[in-house]
């Protein structure tokens, strides 16, 4: 398949999931979150892990900081991305869009990326002793403030288990991200036991059939939603080589039902 067929079957599936998520209902929006943080939590990535990434969610995106706290309150660390100013002046659209597929922002994504560890016992907190540690960027997304004494930055190769944020996913653990290639740079780089601990939340609506791929494109290991936790097929599988979805394992987790009202279920 060549690479403008590929970016534009991705282009039609971001719209596709913006239709699908943008009518969900906030109520259900947060019941949806809360099962699938539960399911998350007791879910093999996090079993031993000490520093996790994570990030903050997106107006279009599950909320994970229920996921986040009862992982601080393990003793987990937690650290979250930062994109550099000048990585999204070269990116084509801004974060609520996708950038072009064949446009990646930089030769090396990972040059504009920033891991950093926010060392606070509740690092999500609003309270004045909390608010130094972050600010709000261009787009109006909550990042680590990098002036504050409790951030500081770590390296891939530290990190044990990832919270991978997506647009949709399937059942190989094909992955379609918003188009910049930050996480398929960032993925590569992780030791293979944190490789085998990535973990992708999302609605179950975003579990799809078939989620394009390109060579540079990484997949992650699991994936949780407010229905169950799906195992990746094959994670680590070269991307030419085409899975069939009835090799899946899946583990549905208590309490794990459907959510109502819930448009667009997959």
């Amino acid at each position: 398949m060549s690479g403008g067929s590929i970016a534009s079957e991705k282009s039609a599936l971001r719209t596709r999931m913006r239709e699908t998520i943008g009518p969900i209902a906030r109520s259900a929006r947060a019941l949806a979150a809360r099962r699938a943080a539960d399911i998350a939590l007791r879910s093999p990535p996090f079993a031993r892990a000490q520093l996790v990434l994570a990030y903050r969610a997106m107006p279009d995106e599950i909320d994970i900081d229920l996921l986040v706290r009862a992982l601080c309150a393990r003793g987990a660390r937690i650290a979250f991305p930062l994109v550099l100013p000048d990585a999204s002046d070269g990116a084509k659209s801004s974060s609520k869009g996708g950038a072009s597929d064949n446009e990646r922002t930089a030769p090396d994504p990972l040059r504009s990326l920033r891991l950093l560890a926010i060392d606070a016992r509740e690092p999500l907190a609003a309270d004045a002793p909390s608010a130094d540690l972050w600010r709000t960027d261009r787009y109006g997304i909550r990042v680590p403030n990098l002036e504050s004494p409790c951030v500081h930055r770590v390296h891939p190769r530290e990190i044990d288990a990832v919270i991978v944020p997506g647009r949709a996913f399937d059942a190989r653990g094909a992955r379609l991200g918003r188009g910049k290639g930050f996480y398929d740079a960032l993925l590569a780089r992780l030791r293979p036991d944190a490789r085998a601990a990535t973990i992708g939340l999302a609605f179950e609506a975003q579990v799809v059939d078939r989620v394009p791929e390109d060579e540079r494109d990484a997949r992650v290991a699991w994936i949780a939603t407010e229905r169950r936790l799906r195992r990746a097929v094959d994670p680590e599988r070269p991307r030419h080589v085409r899975a069939t979805t009835d090799e899946i394992s899946e583990t549905d987790g208590d309490g794990a039902q459907s959510v109502p009202d819930t448009p667009g279920d997959a």
